[in-house]
């Protein structure tokens, strides 16, 4: 990174900065970037749940526009170009000549940020076009639709269901959460509900005993419905936004996170003297699954759910295909290539087995649905019995740690973020260019498929159980 300032840089100031147009954070904390240009919405993350850096990125984006003198607005084909950008790396001029160069990486940014925010109170106001509507003036927008608010979730829940978008629970959760807020407001027009409303709900919430993680959690539930009915055309605003409480370092205490386990912990669990009396024979899932679980980096329901007709070959490369009700959202949908462990593993006879017993059953058959999905049986018999058993009685290190283990492992190995992020769900897989600067590791013509499972064999943990 580079900096070229025409005159000194100021002193790093504490100021805070006002709230930017168009820059709003997610129910997971994240940062976004949102417009709506002739009943179109655009909103693209920001890659960050850092208030500074997002406040730079919208900045930028912000401040190439107000300056772009245009005689209209950006059509729509403007904007989804510009969303092509990487964000994380772009270069920004300032009013007075100081320039940023060459932000290519997080620790990039990090420098940047103090320089940065002391330039954004120069940037000077935004263009009209593009400042927020007052109070007043949403009162004004807001139009009735004809449509009361229960009613016009239906299709919001049916989009969820029909496609896998969340979980059985999630969408029992969410169907729970409108109709009480469908209660409160004598179920109006879903165009008419305002602030005051959605404020109102919120103090419900909070007369009870939920922790701030589960008020939120409701909060969220109404929050993405709303986001929802602005693109379909069912609503001009959502009023629930920024209504949730505290930020997410306040609520560390109320969401349960789980770390990875130590080496020492990874030992004693697949202790060849140990692991087999857990993973009893007649029930294959105790012995397979966490296994599995640590060498693809995959959510236990995942694993737990999948389908035969879900386990896939592409190239000569064979892989889990997380799909429809068995992801968790739209990013989750994935190939996760079998790691090179797991292809030279017992596992494949398992496979070979099961296919010629029942070609479109489950992988494990004695799985069945509960409300909080097919591992609950797994779950509770690996974190409350196995691990019990072998006194590791750390709250954070459970079945879903494994995860954690992947993730980290595979960042210390400095694979590229996106493929990480791509590996477990957490980036659109089908949104990853190999053809990008991000990638030049990878040969041209390289299929992403090929490019996942080199991903995938970076991750090197030696178990001292033979599968």
């Amino acid at each position: 990174m580079s900096k070229t300032p025409t005159q000194n840089t100021p002193a790093r100031t504490t100021r805070s900065t006002p709230r930017l147009p168009h820059l709003h954070r997610d129910r997971h904390g994240t940062f976004y970037f949102r417009l709506t240009i002739d009943g179109k919405t655009i909103k693209r993350s920001l890659g960050t749940k850092d208030r500074g850096l997002a406040t730079m990125k919208a900045s930028a984006l912000n401040w190439e526009w107000s300056m772009s003198k245009r005689s209209a607005e950006p059509s729509v084909s403007d904007i989804i170009k510009a969303f092509k950008k990487d964000g994380r790396e772009f270069d920004a001029e300032f009013p007075d000549g100081t320039k940023f160069k060459g932000i290519n990486t997080d620790d990039d940014m990090r420098r940047a940020k103090d320089l940065m925010l002391a330039r954004i109170e120069a940037i000077g106001p935004i263009e009209p076009a593009y400042a927020p509507l007052r109070p007043e003036h949403r009162q004004q927008a807001r139009r009735r639709t004809g449509k009361h608010f229960l009613a016009a979730t239906k299709p919001y829940l049916l989009e969820e269901q029909k496609y896998g978008l969340n979980g059985t629970k999630t969408v029992d959760d969410k169907t729970s959460t409108f109709k009480a807020f469908a209660d409160l407001i004598a179920d109006a027009d879903v165009g008419l509900i305002d602030k005051d409303a959605a404020k109102a709900f919120k103090a419900e919430l909070m007369k009870g005993d939920a922790g701030a993680g589960r008020v939120n959690t409701k909060l969220g539930h109404v929050s993405d419905f709303f986001e929802w009915a602005i693109k379909n055309g069912e609503a001009d605003e959502n009023p629930f936004d920024g209504l949730r409480i505290g930020k997410k370092s306040e609520l560390t205490k109320d969401v349960e996170s789980y770390e990875p386990f130590t080496a020492d912990e990874l030992a004693a669990i697949f202790n060849p003297e140990t692991y087999p009396a857990y993973a009893t024979k007649t029930k294959p899932h105790f012995k397979w699954l966490p296994f599995l679980l640590l060498y693809t980096g995959a959510r236990p329901n995942e694993l737990a759910s999948i389908n035969l007709d879900s386990v896939l070959q592409e190239k000569g490369i064979d892989y889990f295909s997380i799909r429809g009700k068995t992801a968790k959202n739209g990013h989750s949908i994935r190939k996760v290539p079998f790691h090179k462990v797991v292809r030279e593993s017992g596992f494949m006879d398992y496979l070979a087995k099961r296919r010629k017993d029942d070609p479109t059953g489950q992988l494990f058959p004695l799985l069945k649905p509960t409300k909080n999905g097919y591992a609950k049986n797994v779950t509770r018999r690996f974190n409350e019995s196995y691990l019990v058993s072998l006194r590791i009685d750390n709250p954070t290190h459970r079945l879903y740690s494994f995860r954690s283990n992947f993730i980290t492992q595979l960042s210390e190995e400095n694979v590229n973020t996106a493929m990480i992020m791509a590996l477990v769900g957490h980036y659109e897989q089908a949104a990853v260019d190999l053809s990008s600067p991000h990638f030049k590791n990878y040969q041209k013509g390289t299929k992403l498929i090929t490019a996942l499972r080199e991903a995938m064999d970076a991750f090197n943990i030696t178990l001292p159980m033979k599968f």
